[in-house]
């Protein structure tokens, strides 16, 4: 009862009292309580006690109230109600986890259903307040509850009742109902992912089991097991939400886990569908095809909404957005490739829900079913006294089973999926898919025709067919096993599956087939030409193509030709005639064929199904005759089947077919093949008779209905009506086919030939041939008639001819036929009859075909008897006509002629005899003979040359009968070549698997990464929780343990990638991801000192994270940032314990605990390479409103977007590219800001590997900060632009290709707002250079050597960005063994003129013999270096001692460091390498004047010892550096600008960017390196060899790319000589030549008080006294100078009485004051005057000064008012022109400008520098976002233009003095307490501080402690360095990095302090009354003046102009002048 009494404790301490909830939210109690809550459960367990919580049902409802009544307490404090609702109330891993063995039942049961009830109620609630991982890592603890106590066994009645496994299901389905209700309302990426990687964590486990069982012949899967349950309702989850296509929120989350939708679909397979277990698997193949589901999402999008136009709006806008997701990006063709190999890998896995999944990939998504699957389908209300609700996924089952008859298949990719995987399949499989599909088919017209869509459902079903004849063929059919005979396979037969696959595969393919050909265009026959070509593939292709051609048939017959008459049969009663639509067909056809179209179906229509049917009987004579049943193979009278009854069909010599003849079945396939299993030529054909047959009869029968319809009235018109339609022909099977008649004579003649004499089909077929013989001869006729000819064969009619012969020899056969099977029928009827009846009934048949017969023999004799004449023998022909002529004697002949016939036959009837006598005749009774010449059949009475010549023509007739079925035959082959040849290319397209491995490797490496993703956020959240409680229970003793120092520890600093404003990096930044690189080390490489190491870094590390924790906890708990809250208590600096104390553990010199101003730079400094941004952390924070409607760029909308702010342009596969590595993605242009969205993935630039990175940059960049764009290369490719901002960031951008540039640049010029850019039209280095007037400015000494070659680099196309485009600067020294540097001696200098390649001269000859043999090279590709002077190697080299260069040569050297030899380690040494080896001639960096830093080993990286045993850690320096780095840098510097540098630069110049770079000129001057390193050289894009490109990439990437050619023609202009002039005041400074004068008419002096601030402007020399009298006088000339008295006026203070005794008794010490009141009253007002700050700012308009000019004026600035105010005054009317108050909490101290006027920075006693712009709003918007409003800082104001822009923070003690330096881009800020801090000018960020100890007096790292030496004065050094001037007299050089230069203890309180930069002096003034002259460097004193005469030196002021004067003003008031003596004589 404890926990609930605690809780309702608790909720009585915070009811109606918000004082104690808001304390008890600021403590952080409810983490207390719920660390008190896991310590109790905890302790419970591991006891081995029941956990108290759930033991007892009454315990549990008691703690279930305490915990909602504590919910309800805290609802009036939002923050705290979150914090209990998050932290306790939905606590799952708290209140669930952990204990599910243990006795948890009671309190499941009672929380659960509350938990669930408020996630139902509210779920984005509950999103918001708990993480989806700490559900599902409940979920893992009771899904692996089962397995756990199987492996322990054990009992466990210790812990009493635990959880039965219907408990841990309710558990399991409460939390994932939970997570359903939570996504299925918004589904954030995030949550998303949880979601994923659990599922694939587990399936990943699954897969890893079962692998290993199958590999163990362990073929199990644990169904039943509480993970695989778990994973299903996940799945089911995952399949639930992507039904949702309403929410488009889910293609977004999904596209940000997965990149793009090609990744989605690949995981989907390779995780899901991949799973062993069918259900997983075919919840898989639902997610995919919901996933893929993109056109039904749209359809449901553009359903009519009631919400109105802006719902309409919204529907449009989520439809692109999803056509962008889906579409755009999945490749479906490769997803469903893939999917068929999964499957086709499990097909012996693939169950009921696998098929029934495929189902639902194929079937149309009709509307009712998708938006019926919503929340209640799969979320259940328990019911019942429980309540609450669970997920249950039982209807969710049903509803998706449900199918309704407005299904159709809808999916073609889907169905071609199935199609193929069916021969892989299981018979029973098979017959179900058939049997489905074949339905579907029969039901919806929209299935025929996706099905007909797919590209291989021909291949795939004729496969099928091939596979079931085998099957049902047996082996003994296989290929060229014959001899022993067939073997009937009537046990396979039997089977019913064989017949019903047979059936049902052939079925479904002539119902496709059969409306390909109702459709009647020319993709009907190419549909029929593929289906011919596929018998090429298989061993009986033909006989599985004719099958399937007379299956076709059967179907046209049964259903018609028409589309439209086969919807209305399948939909009509199967009862109706199988022909009646076939009738239909003909009469529709007919109507419009006779009516013009104008009856019947449309006229193109009818022209479509009479071609279609033209083609189908040529096809028909084409196959046929390829079988061997052409019209001259039918002469092989041997070929015909002796026995007396067919043994397929049953027949009397002869095939006998029903009247309706249908496909052939499985029983006639087999017979047929097993009757003719003979291997011989002539039984091969022969096993294609009876389907040749079938063939012909069905197409004819096709035919009659269209020749001989049924709605014609007479006879005459059915035989015009046909003979027009049988003259046409069909080109596209051949041309020798002949007209459509010939090809439906061809066809009669086999039936003819083979059709049982006596049956209806050979009646009806010699009847049809009559009638086609009389078409014949008609068409003969016309012919006659027309060309005017009478003899045979003629060319017009010689085709027709030769038909009649055959027809006419045909007639001859089947007569023979027909009296044989007459004399069987009488001799021995009871063999053949059942019954008499039958037997007259086929007499009657018989005899009627010979009457038919004889009368096509006579109507061929009569009607081109000249055929017959000419082609038979004369004995033939005689016999013939012989026969023929007694038909007229048997009309006149008396009955007594012929006595004895009438005999013989009294009771026959007079025709029936008539007929039996022509059989008896002699010419049909003869002539049975044939001759065969090969595969010549010649009939026995065709003339051949028996007699003479002129009888040899029937032999050549029936040569050409011969050659026409051989021309068929070739011309059918032709056809079939095109579409066999597009059916192995798709097959070959199919086989090309580059696509799809590459799919499943990534699906692969997704589900390893996801997986991974999953267990390292599970040790993430258990790392974060003991985090949490770690703090909770550290909060109370936090605060305690703040007096002691948690300030030691090392530091580590890098170069950033940010410059000042020379485009300079001498500011170090901190490196908060250092990392030491130990591993790294060489020597570790090779196997040294790993044990020592091992055992280093684990001690280290446990001393680490105990230190991290602690320090962490007292950061978070105790530091609270400054705050703007006026009645806040401040806590005094001197109450502050500053006693000596070792301080926590950890925080020692062991350099682990965090330190005060780590903290504060953190805040200021995250990092320090990333622009501000501003991000929506919440999705609902994004505008979908009308204003932002949803795009593909709608996450640039997460940002915060300006007032009027437009999109403009995207660009897309553009590359971010920065010193370390690169970035692809897509880049939206707006017309104020530039935004970049990563998609690629983050290449490192050494290293070309990909970056593991969880998160995706998403970045913007203000264009109101952008200053200058300058066009760059990449990969020499001109295709880059590099930015750069205010802040001095730059940004380099490369695109797809240059019009992609040029077009950023055209846009961002005209139609973004950028204030301060600099605007150039063109980006050509060249154009831009010349444009520029830098080289004047040179030339003219205004700029330094230095500046100049750094603005070549940047125009060059050099960057600090690209590694292979570095600056260069040149070698300028020779000398680096001399003990001193004179550098004045132009020996010291290295020869400018030469490439460093060519300094020495034997070298150069060696390199010039080189270039000579490359003889073989083309003159372009020739070369004298190899290397080059710039190159990655060469910057690395230089600059491994600093980061992130170290990281990168690591990189480089694969994850080491090179050999310590190797490495930078001797100046000296460097330089003769360069000087005598072939392949080292590298120029300097930048860095080698300007950074000391890369000399030195600070971060103590293991460099490792050389093999001298010499350590390498810093750089061994020339002797005249004498050992220091800042000295060698400064010498280094002053030889760059020296004058013999500056007279010869320019040859250095031509050099590397000038004329003498490319071309003669360089070749000239031996400067020619490798062609690949030169722009243009090569053109990437057009390298197709893959290895050659990546090797030309390789050597742009690696061995150097040399700068873009500024001057191509004429050399660079040499600089200026330097004028003789007077030299500067302190050059070459002695006391001789140095002059101080006082001059006598002054307007200060005693009156006024002593001077307190001097400003020299131009000419001007403004003077400011104690009494605030503002005296201007005028100073110029050379000898002698003219001083002249200006103006004097005294500053209008309006009021405002100036502070008195507020500075702390501290500082009033230092200035030697320790009165605060008394007599000395006066005392202290001049000097609390005389601490008033001033300074001069120049002003570029009139806003402040009033003015109406646009001359620049300037403005009086100063500080120290009691009003704690800045007071800005007109310095020419001195009025006050505004006072900027609220700026300091507290008392302004200091405030200074920067150089160029419009900055400023104060410092004041609330320990702060605030910086401000000066009416320059523009720069104040660029530099921040805006000032924010509070009670101390008010917003800018109109009058003012002053604008506050950044609070620099870091002191603890009142700030003393500020020094700015806007160059070096530094604030220099001291404070009483010791303390200096450096900020960033333009950014605010906060860069290092340090303090003066006063102990030890030395400079050591800044702790918070103000226990140091205050500092008193600042000045600043551009080049990097300070001097301080500190309270206890000594003066500090210092550079910006915090490296202590030199020291003097000076004795002395300054009051005035100069640095001369020019002289490298610096010049002191105080008390002692003298100007005193120091060098720089060390101290040293040059020179004093003595003006002490006037009392203490109170300013000084340097003029810039020249001649230079030095101001001095006095305590007395008076300014004295200090000159310099211009010559020899004027000192003598």
């Amino acid at each position: 009862m404890l926990v609930p009494s605690l809780l309702f404790l608790v909720s009585s301490f915070i009811r109606d009292h918000q004082n104690n909830a808001c304390e008890l939210y600021r403590c952080g109690g409810i983490n207390v309580v719920e660390k008190c809550l896991r310590s109790y459960k905890i302790r419970d367990i591991e006891e081995g006690a029941w956990y108290r919580t759930g033991a007892s049902s009454f315990v549990a409802k008691y703690t279930a109230s305490a915990l909602l009544d504590l919910w309800q307490a805290s609802r009036p404090n939002f923050a705290l109600e979150t914090t209990v609702f998050s932290k306790l109330v939905l606590n799952i891993p708290l209140l669930f986890g952990g204990v599910s063995k243990s006795n948890g039942v009671s309190f499941h049961a009672e929380m659960m259903p509350i938990i669930s009830e408020i996630t139902m109620s509210n779920p984005d609630k509950v999103r918001d307040c708990i993480d989806i991982n700490e559900i599902l890592d409940v979920v893992h603890e009771y899904s692996s509850g089962e397995e756990s106590e199987e492996e322990e066994g054990g009992d466990n009645f210790f812990l009493g009742p635990t959880l039965s496994t219907a408990d841990e299901c309710f558990v399991v389905d409460v939390l994932l109902g939970i997570i359903a209700m939570m996504l299925s309302k918004k589904c954030p990426a995030e949550d998303l992912s949880r979601l994923i990687t659990f599922i694939t964590y587990n399936l990943d486990l699954e897969w890893e089991s079962n692998s290993a069982a199958i590999n163990s012949n362990k073929d199990r899967f644990a169904r039943c097991s509480g993970r695989y349950r778990s994973t299903l309702k996940a799945v089911s989850i995952l399949f639930f939400l992507l039904q949702q296509t309403r929410d488009p929120n889910l293609m977004n989350s999904l596209g940000e886990i997965f990149d793009d939708g090609n990744c989605v679909a690949s995981w989907i397979l390779c995780c899901l569908v991949n799973s062993f277990d069918d259900t997983i698997r075919g919840l898989g193949i639902k997610c995919l095809a919901a996933y893929l589901r993109t056109n039904s999402t749209t359809r449901a999008l553009d359903a009519p909404n009631r919400a109105g136009h802006s719902s309409k709006k919204l529907h449009t806008a989520l439809n692109s957005m999803l056509s962008s997701v889906l579409s755009g990006r999945v490749n479906t063709k490769i997803v469903y490739k893939l999917l068929w190999h999964l499957l086709k890998c499990h097909r012996g896995r693939l169950g009921s829900s696998s098929n029934t999944a495929l189902m639902y990939l194929i079937l149309d998504d009709e509307p009712e079913v998708s938006s019926s699957i919503i929340l209640s389908d799969i979320i259940h209300h328990n019911g019942g006294e429980v309540g609450g609700f669970r997920l249950s996924l039982d209807c969710f089952d049903k509803q998706l089973l449900k199918l309704n008859s407005r299904q159709s298949i809808r999916n073609s990719y889907g169905v071609s999926t199935v199609l193929r995987l069916l021969r892989f399949l299981s018979n029973e499989q098979k017959e179900r898919w058939l049997f489905d599909i074949l339905a579907l088919l029969l039901g919806s017209p929209k299935s025929v025709s996706i099905v007909l869509s797919c590209d291989d459902w021909q291949p795939v079903l004729f496969q099928l067919v091939a596979e079931v004849l085998e099957e049902i063929y047996g082996d003994d059919l296989e290929m060229g096993n014959c001899r022993s005979g067939p073997t009937v396979n009537t046990e396979t037969l039997s089977k019913p599956s064989v017949r019903t696959r047979y059936d049902l595969s052939l079925k479904l393919y002539s119902t496709l087939l059969g409306h390909c050909i109702r459709n009647g265009d020319d993709q009907s026959f190419d549909a029929i030409e593929l289906a011919a070509s596929l018998q090429r593939c298989h061993a009986n292709g033909s006989e599985i193509f004719t099958i399937l051609l007379s299956h076709l048939f059967a179907d046209l017959i049964e259903k018609g030709t028409i589309v439209s008459l086969e919807t209305a049969y399948i939909n009509s009663d199967s009862s109706v005639g199988r022909n009646r639509a076939l009738k239909q067909s003909a009469k529709l056809v007919t109507q419009s064929i006779l009516s013009n179209g104008a009856e019947g179906i449309d006229m193109p229509s009818a022209v479509k199904q009479w071609r279609c049917l033209r083609y189908l009987t040529a096809l028909t004579v084409a196959v046929v005759t390829e079988c061997g049943f052409g019209v001259i193979q039918l002469f092989d009278y041997a070929s015909a089947n002796a026995s007396a009854i067919d043994c397929i069909t049953g027949g009397i010599y002869g095939i006998r077919l029903d009247n309706l003849v249908s496909g052939v079945n499985a029983f006639e396939a087999l017979a047929g093949a097993k009757l003719h299993a003979d291997r011989s030529e002539r039984h091969q054909r022969d096993r294609y008779r009876y389907v040749s047959a079938v063939l012909a009869s069905q197409i004819l029968t096709i035919l009659d209905a269209f020749l001989f319809p049924d709605n014609l009235d007479s006879q005459t018109a059915s035989e015009l009506h046909g003979l027009a339609l049988v003259r046409s022909s069909e080109p596209r099977v051949g041309q020798s086919h002949g007209t459509l008649v010939s090809s439906l004579v061809r066809l009669s003649l086999v039936l003819i030939a083979y059709l049982e004499p006596s049956s209806v089909k050979f009646l009806q077929c010699c009847s049809r041939l009559r009638c086609f013989l009389h078409w014949v001869l008609e068409i003969v006729r016309e012919s006659v008639a027309i060309g005017g000819y009478a003899h045979a064969f003629h060319e017009l009619t010689a085709p027709l001819d030769r038909l009649v012969l055959a027809m006419v020899l045909q007639c001859h056969r089947a007569l023979s036929r027909c009296s044989v099977v007459l004399v069987e029928m009488e001799s021995d009827w009871e063999k053949y009859f059942s019954d008499i009846e039958s037997q007259q009934k086929c007499r009657r048949r018989l005899f009627r075909s010979v009457l038919e017969l004889r009368e096509i023999v006579l109507a061929a004799y009569r009607g081109r008897n000249v055929v017959l004449r000419e082609s038979l023998t004369p004995l033939a022909y005689e016999t013939l006509s012989q026969g023929l002529e007694e038909e007229k004697a048997s009309t006149t002949t008396t009955t007594t002629s012929s006595s004895s016939s009438s005999l013989q036959s009294s009771n026959l009837p007079p025709k029936e005899a008539f007929l039996r006598e022509f059989l008896k005749n002699d010419w049909v009774v003869g002539f049975h003979d044939m001759m065969s010449e090969g595969e010549l059949i010649i009939p026995e009475q065709i003339s051949w040359g028996q007699g003479k010549a002129t009888q040899t023509r029937g032999r050549k007739a029936i040569e050409e009968l011969a050659s026409e079925s051989t021309a068929i035959i070739k011309e059918y082959n032709i056809l079939l070549n095109a579409p066999f040849t597009l059916y192995c290319e798709k097959q070959r397209k199919w086989a090309e698997t580059d696509a799809v491995r590459e799919s499943e490797y990534n699906g692969d490496l997704l589900v390893k990464r996801l997986s991974n993703a999953h267990r390292t956020e599970r040790v993430d959240f258990s790392k974060a929780t003991a985090a949490r409680l770690l703090l909770a229970s550290q909060r109370f003793t936090s605060l305690e343990q703040l007096s002691h120092d948690p300030w030691r520890r090392q530091r580590h600093w890098t170069f950033s990638s940010y410059t000042d404003l020379l485009y300079r990096r001498i500011v170090l930044h901190p490196n908060y991801t250092f990392e030491d690189h130990a591993n790294a080390s060489y020597e570790l490489s090779l196997g040294k000192e790993l044990g020592s190491l091992q055992r280093d870094e684990e001690a280290m590390k446990q001393r680490r994270e105990k230190a991290k924790e602690r320090a962490e906890a007292v950061l978070r708990a105790a530091i609270v940032p400054y705050t703007n809250v006026e009645d806040e208590e401040v806590v005094e600096d001197d109450e502050i314990d500053n006693s000596d104390s070792d301080g926590f553990l950890g925080w020692d010199n062991d350099g682990n605990g965090d330190r005060f101003e780590g903290m504060l730079e953190r805040a200021h400094d995250k990092d320090d390479d990333l622009p501000e941004q501003h991000l929506i952390e919440n999705d609902a924070d994004i505008d979908f409103g009308e204003s932002s409607e949803l795009n593909p760029y709608a996450w640039a909308r997460k940002f915060m977007w300006a007032e009027g702010e437009r999109f403009v342009h995207s660009f897309e596969s553009v590359v971010l590219v920065s010193i370390q590595e690169t970035r692809g993605g897509t880049l939206i242009l707006t017309s104020h800001s530039i935004y970049f969205l990563q998609t690629g993935d983050t290449i490192d630039v050494m290293t070309k590997e990909m970056k593991v990175e969880t998160d995706k940059q998403e970045k913007k960049w203000k264009l109101n900060s952008l200053t200058d764009i300058h066009g760059r290369r990449y990969m020499l490719k001109a295709q880059a632009l590099e930015l750069f901002f205010a802040n001095m960031e730059g940004l380099f951008l490369t695109f797809n290709g240059a019009k992609d540039r040029d077009l950023f640049h055209s846009k961002l010029i005209g139609n973004c707002k950028a204030p301060l850019l600099r605007i150039s039209k063109t980006l050509n280095p060249r154009a831009v250079f010349k444009k520029s007037k830098l080289t004047d400015l040179w030339r003219k000494r205004r700029i330094s050597n230095f500046q100049y070659i750094m603005v070549l680099n940047l125009m060059s196309g050099r960057t600090f960005n690209d590694i292979t485009q570095y600056p260069v600067f040149p070698w300028v020294l020779a000398d680096y063994t001399s003990e001193t540097l004179d550098l004045s001696d132009h020996r010291v200098y290295r020869d400018l003129t030469k490439p460093v390649g060519a300094l020495n001269p034997d070298r150069l000859a060696q390199l010039i013999r080189r270039y000579h043999d490359l003889d073989g090279f083309p003159e372009a590709e020739k070369f004298l270096y190899g290397s080059h002077y710039s190159s990655p190697g060469a910057v690395l080299h230089y600059l491994i001692r600093q980061e992130p260069y170290t990281s990168m040569h690591i990189a480089l050297q694969s994850g080491r460091f090179d050999c310590p030899d190797r490495l930078f380690v001797d100046l000296g040494g460097c330089w003769r390498s360069c000087n005598t080896s072939t392949s080292d001639v590298k120029e300097l960096i930048p860095e080698l004047f300007s950074s000391p830093e890369i000399f030195t080993n600070t971060n103590g990286f293991p460099l490792g010892k050389t093999q001298a045993k010499m350590s390498i850690d810093n750089v061994i320096l020339p002797p005249w550096a004498k050992g220091s780095p800042h000295e060698f840098i400064r010498l280094h510097r002053l030889a760059l600008e020296s004058e013999y540098v500056s007279n010869n630069l320019h040859h250095w110049i031509d050099l590397i960017f000038g004329y003498k770079q490319r071309g003669p000129a360089a070749l000239a001057a031996h400067n020619v390196f490798h062609y690949l390193s030169y722009e243009g050289s090569v053109d990437i894009e057009k390298v197709e060899d893959e290895v050659e490109r990546r090797a030309i990439e390789g050597h742009i990437q690696n061995f150097g790319q040399t700068p873009s050619q500024l001057l191509s023609k004429e050399p660079h202009p040499s600089r200026s000589e330097q004028q003789n002039e007077v030299m500067h005041l302190f050059e070459n400074i002695c006391l001789e030549s140095m002059r101080c004068d006082t001059p006598d008419k002054q307007f200060g002096g005693s009156n006024n008080g002593a001077i307190i601030s001097m400003h020299s402007v131009g000419e001007s020399v403004f003077v400011i006294h104690s009494d605030f009298t503002v005296c201007t006088y005028k100073l110029r000339g050379a000898e002698p100078y003219h001083f002249k008295l200006d103006k004097a006026k005294t500053v209008e203070l309006k009021g405002a009485i100036f502070a008195k005794n507020m500075l702390p008794e501290v500082y009033r010490k230092v200035n030697g004051s320790t009165k605060a009141n008394g007599s000395d009253a006066g005392v202290d007002e001049q000097r609390s005057r005389k601490n008033a700050s001033f300074a001069i700012a120049l002003v570029a308009n009139s806003r402040l000064t009033g003015k109406s000019n646009s001359e620049p004026s300037h403005i009086l600035m100063s500080c120290g008012y009691f009003d704690d105010s800045i007071k800005i005054h007109s310095i020419d009317s001195l009025q006050l022109q505004c006072s900027l108050h609220g700026c300091h909490r507290g008392k302004i101290n200091c405030l200074e400008v920067g150089g160029e006027g419009e900055t400023l920075v104060t410092g004041g006693d609330d320990a702060t520098c605030r910086m401000w712009i000066i009416d320059h709003d523009t720069l104040a918007l660029a530099i921040t976002d805006g000032f924010v409003k509070s009670s101390l800082s008010h917003a800018r104001s109109e009058q003012s233009k002053c604008y506050h822009v950044h609070t620099l923070l870091g002191h603890v003690t009142p700030v003393s003095c500020v020094a700015i330096c806007t160059k070096l881009d530094i604030v220099v800020s001291g404070a009483l307490g010791g303390s200096i801090c450096i900020h960033k000018v333009r950014s605010g960020k906060f860069i290092r501080s340090f303090h003066f100890d006063a102990k030890s007096k030395d400079v050591q790292e800044s702790s918070g402690a103000g226990n140091g030496i205050p500092v008193r004065k600042l000045s600043i050094h551009m080049d990097g360095s300070f001097v301080a001037h500190l309270a206890d007299g000594s003066l500090h050089h210092i550079s910006v990095n915090g490296q202590p230069l030199c020291r003097a203890d000076i004795e002395e309180n300054l009051n005035a302090m100069v640095i001369c930069p020019k002289s490298e002096t610096i010049l002191t003034g105080g008390d002692m009354g003298c100007v005193r002259i120091w060098t720089l460097h060390d101290f040293s004193l040059l020179c004093t003046v003595d003006v002490k005469k006037h009392g203490s030196i109170t300013s000084l002021a340097l003029t810039r102009g020249v001649p230079q004067f030095l101001c001095v003003g006095s305590s007395n008031g008076l300014l004295s002048i200090v000159s310099r003596i211009p010559n020899r004589q004027s000192r003598e």
